[in-house]
């Protein structure tokens, strides 16, 4: 009995983690982007990475570090005001706003200027060569590295995702890749489009060129990472959505993946720890809730199962896995009826 459950709910999760990366574009919503670059006084760039949090209604959205020429970003915004948020040694903080209206522009630039602490003379410039990231928008250069033509095409991909047309999407974006071949974020739309193709094979080729010409795009490597997961490369699954986490220690999904992965890999106790952090950066994710409510049932922790569906069923009364959770319940309690 418990093994036939696990089953019905292991193909649930699969669904799940397979449709989770594209959930914003199937509701229809516009998605926008931050991009920056940090300097000094001097217009010289900090010596040493520095880390950039993004936060949103009091809470930390993402956080990454700049390259070596202060260079940032984050990308899959919905509209919000938003604040941009560094705190590093020897300069006074920064809390920058930036209001996301993607049917307006696709991309916010934001230029931060660091002020010394009183005192403090500060890192100064790094020595030898800069820019171990050249993908990583440069906001002086952004117009130049990618014309109008370019976001164009990237813009008309993801009204065409966002309608329900893969084919119109995988065309536009294709396009603006002939005209910008480093234009990752137009090939990483290409890929989450061959995964909802179910080409999986296609869309790894594409994330994999994306972390090639940027090794800071986290999103790349949680897609990736999904990837490998759903062709059950799960090793390799477990390094990939590690890499990305180092990158962005604060992302709920990322977490979730990590947890789905490592349930797979019959390492429980870790699983456990990822999806509870994954619940605590974003209790609105309710296939975090039943991802735990099956690792507990895999590892023959029933009441806690049970105790995480009825948690899911009154968090989540209108969810469409109601009626699925619903009878899982009432499997599991004629098993345990004397």
């Amino acid at each position: 009995m418990r093994l036939r459950l696990h089953r019905i709910l292991f193909a649930v999760g699969f669904v799940l983690v397979a449709s989770l990366l594209w959930s914003s574009e199937l509701r229809g919503q516009d998605l926008g982007n931050i991009s920056g670059q940090i300097r000094l006084p001097g217009g010289g760039f900090p010596s040493e990475r520095i880390l950039v949090t993004l936060q949103g209604r009091g809470a930390i959205i993402n956080s990454s570090y700049c390259d070596n020429e202060g260079r940032f970003g984050f990308s899959g915004l919905v509209a919000n005001p938003y604040y941009v948020v560094i705190e590093t040694e020897g300069y006074q903080p920064v809390r920058q706003q930036v209001i996301v209206v993607p049917t307006i522009s696709q991309t916010n630039l934001v230029h931060i200027v660091l002020s010394a602490l009183p005192g403090s003379t500060g890192w100064g410039s790094p020595e030898g060569t800069l820019g171990a990231n050249p993908n990583l928008v440069d906001v002086a250069d952004f117009a130049k590295k990618f014309p109008p033509g370019v976001r164009k095409e990237f813009d008309a991909g993801r009204k065409a995702e966002e309608g329900g047309d893969s084919a119109a999407a995988v065309k536009h974006f294709q396009a603006a890749l002939r005209l910008a071949p480093d234009f990752y974020p137009a090939r990483n739309g290409l890929g989450t489009q061959y995964m909802r193709k179910g080409d999986l094979q296609a869309a790894e080729r594409e994330f994999r060129q994306v972390i090639a010409e940027d090794p800071n795009s986290t999103q790349a490597y949680f897609n990736l990472g999904n990837v490998l997961f759903l062709t059950n490369r799960n090793g390799e699954a477990k390094q990939t959505l590690e890499a990305g986490l180092r990158l962005s220690p604060s992302n709920a999904l990322g977490h979730y993946l990590s947890g789905s992965v490592l349930t797979r890999l019959g390492d429980f106790k870790a699983a456990e720890e990822q999806l509870k952090t994954a619940r605590v950066l974003n209790p609105k994710m309710p296939q975090v809730a039943i991802s735990l409510a099956t690792l507990y049932l895999q590892s023959g922790r029933e009441h806690e199962a049970a105790a995480m569906f009825e948690a899911f069923l009154r968090q989540f009364p209108n969810d469409p896995m109601v009626p699925k959770v619903r009878a899982a319940l009432t499997k599991m309690a004629k098993t345990s009826s004397p």
